[in-house]
């Protein structure tokens, strides 16, 4: 393992989370530039610096899903997740420097234009594990989205990610109503803030819509339920061949909003970590890591991750804190 160069962070995991996309790969729903290192929700403690870097050795740390680079011109329209030089966390091939850039390893280098933020001492890591990912996501989610205080907002899907889009709606003074097909997600929905639970049909009518479940099939659905005027984050189809039918006349005669949404911009990272220090402590985010692996069994994590309705999330915790 070489020394941190400049700008750059080594930084030794404590908690990697087994998130849905990864298993989308293991399963070879998507497939990977090369061999990787698979794990993105991560945490960790700061192991060294290099020089410029503006962290300190010992410091429990979270970081964006992805560096950018801030000059080219996906950069400069305010797309850093779509940097023309985007290097991501736990995609990349383990033939590119650093070799070490997924949670499912000891350590991870941080390389410069990734967005590092201090984790506050009273937030656990299986409580943070999961934010640069599913509440990052969701934190922008929920701002491209516009939900106001008062409106009625579907949310499609109670796994992770749809439930930190319940938890932040919620915090919004919105009414939150979620449709999942588990009655398990369901439960952890009204625990999440959901003010209403059903099956995916059937649905009232509403102001805003998240996908959430990655189920190309709910999207006319989520079109139907909205008002004139309504609008429709779509995040959850995030591999290829997500392909839907839809009546574009309900969308163009009803002045329909459809949004797409894929990763996020460091604003939201910081929107998720305030969220999670602040109004998100009233909702049961310190449960959602419910089994923790050692490195050396994370092929019985995987496993566990189909075992399973009654838990969110499986972690592997790579070295004691």
């Amino acid at each position: 393992m070489r020394s941190a160069k400049a700008g750059e962070l080594i930084v030794r995991v404590t908690r990697s989370a087994v998130c849905g996309s990864d298993l989308h790969t293991i399963t070879g729903r998507r497939r990977p530039r090369g061999p990787i290192i698979l794990g993105h929700e991560i945490c960790g403690r700061v192991a060294q610096v290099g020089e410029g870097a503006t962290m300190s050795v010992g410091d429990r740390v979270t970081w964006g899903i992805a560096a950018n680079c801030g000059e080219c011109t996906m950069c400069k329209l305010d797309l850093p997740q779509k940097c023309e030089h985007l290097f991501k966390y736990g995609h990349e091939s383990i033939d590119v420097d650093p070799a070490l850039s997924g949670g499912f390893a000891e350590y991870v280098y941080l390389v410069p234009g990734t967005t590092v933020l201090k984790l506050q001492p009273d937030l656990a890591d299986d409580t943070v594990v999961f934010a640069n990912c599913s509440l990052a996501t969701m934190a922008a989610a929920v701002r491209l989205a516009d939900i106001q205080p008062g409106e009625r907002v579907l949310v499609q899907g109670a796994g992770m990610v749809g439930l930190c889009a319940t938890a932040l709606c919620a915090a919004r003074g919105a009414s939150v109503v979620v449709t999942d097909v588990s009655d398990e997600r369901l439960a952890w929905a009204r625990r999440f803030g959901a003010d209403e639970v059903s099956a995916p049909d059937d649905l009232p009518e509403v102001d805003a819509a998240i996908e959430a479940c990655g189920q190309p099939e709910v999207v006319p659905q989520g079109v139907d339920a909205l008002r004139l005027g309504g609008r429709y984050v779509l995040a959850g189809c995030v591999f290829p061949d997500a392909t839907v039918s839809i009546d574009l006349h309900r969308i163009t005669s009803r002045l329909i909003r459809l949004i797409g949404l894929h990763n996020y911009t460091p604003r939201d990272l910081h929107a998720a970590m305030e969220f999670l220090a602040g109004p998100g402590r009233e909702f049961p985010f310190d449960q959602v890591v419910a089994r923790r692996y050692p490195l050396d069994e994370i092929n019985k994590a995987v496993d566990a991750c189909g075992q399973g309705q009654d838990f969110l999330r499986v972690a592997i915790a790579p070295c004691d804190d």
